[in-house]
């Protein structure tokens, strides 16, 4: 992988010493959700499940569009050219870019365009992504390295990091190894086996287009679970994280469901994060007031990356997190995306 665009968590590994096991509850009387239990929680979320509603779609991208045609992006563009109407090459906005651009404050808005390099957290996010996509397909984990480096050597867009990983120090590649084995074991432990017919799909990409082909929306997505539905929302969408909570997750979560929700007849039911250092599960029920929310953040968020004269966002190429929003995925080749420094940390 050349480029990464990485989403920074707070896990830290000391080199040269073992990661300290998890397998104890976090607060006293609290232990992780587990086999059917954890699935439960995911799928019951003690709401009725929102219909399919062509006018929420309609009101959704009308807030959208009405957004940008109002603000800065309808008369500055991005990058000295106009957004609306469509240019020649939609402008890819996905997640990451929406948290870097409303939060000024954020570190991870660096000053330069220089890409940063991997890390041992970040390392340990992409391989335990490539784990639980193969665990939710084949049901089982071998030698936890050993598999997940196979799986990226298969997929060029990780050649880098491959690379990286192999010229690791021995006492690098000890923590990585460790805090990886220890994550794995528990994701094995807790993680439930999910049934063939509830269509499991595992690295989704989501892309939906908006003011005449100027925007496209683009997410890839770890996990999503049912069949799309034509009536009612039967579709949960699942984030696995290999760091801590961090507060902008459950907004990352809320773009998806806009995304999807503009997709396809009916919203997800569900968007849920999962956490598998400490088997943490973040369940938020979809509904008609997060959807508008995360349709404004939406507009917010391109309106701070299109103003004029930005110290910390112009326009370059693709910046990505591994194995999300890469070329000929989520991102596609032939768009224009907003360039933002990512600095190394876990997903």
């Amino acid at each position: 992988m050349v480029v990464m665009d990485v989403e920074r968590e707070d896990l830290e590994l000391n080199i040269g010493e073992q990661p300290t096991p998890r397998s104890t509850p976090l607060a006293s009387g609290w232990t992780p959700l587990a086999g059917d239990a954890l699935l439960d929680r995911l799928r019951v979320t003690g709401r009725p499940r929102p219909p399919a509603d062509a006018e929420r779609v309609a009101r959704l991208r009308e807030t959208i569009e009405h957004g940008l045609c109002q603000g800065a992006v309808a008369t500055t563009g991005c990058g000295g050219r106009p957004i609306v109407p469509g240019p020649p090459k939609p402008l890819v906005v996905t997640k990451d870019l929406l948290t870097r651009a409303l939060d000024r404050e954020s570190p991870l808005r660096a000053r330069s365009d220089r890409v940063q390099p991997p890390t041992v957290p970040m390392a340990c996010g992409v391989v335990i992504d490539a784990l639980f996509r193969q665990l939710v397909t084949t049901g089982a984990i071998g030698d936890p390295m050993r598999d997940a480096v196979e799986a990226l050597v298969l997929d060029d867009r990780h050649g880098d990091l491959v690379t990286w990983i192999d010229n690791l120090s021995v006492a690098e590649r000890g923590a990585l190894t460790a805090e990886v084995d220890r994550q794995s074991a528990d994701l094995v432990h807790r993680w439930p086996r999910l049934d063939p017919s509830w269509l499991p799909r595992t690295q989704v990409p989501m892309r939906v287009g908006l003011a005449r082909g100027a925007i496209e929306l683009s997410g890839r997505v770890d996990l999503a679970i049912g069949r799309p539905g034509l009536n009612v929302a039967s579709v949960a969408i699942l984030e696995v994280k290999s760091g801590a909570r961090r507060p902008e997750h459950r907004k990352d979560l809320h773009f998806y469901a806009l995304v999807e929700t503009l997709r396809n007849p009916a919203p997800p039911f569900a968007v849920a994060t999962y956490y598998t250092r400490t088997g943490e599960l973040d369940v938020d029920p979809v509904s008609d007031e997060l959807l508008a929310s995360a349709a404004r953040r939406t507009v917010a968020g391109i309106g701070a990356l299109c103003r004029p004269h930005s110290e910390t966002v112009a326009p370059g190429p693709a910046t990505r997190r591994p194995g999300k929003g890469t070329a000929g995925g989520a991102g596609g080749r032939g768009r224009q995306r907003m360039g933002v420094t990512a600095r190394g940390g876990a997903k």
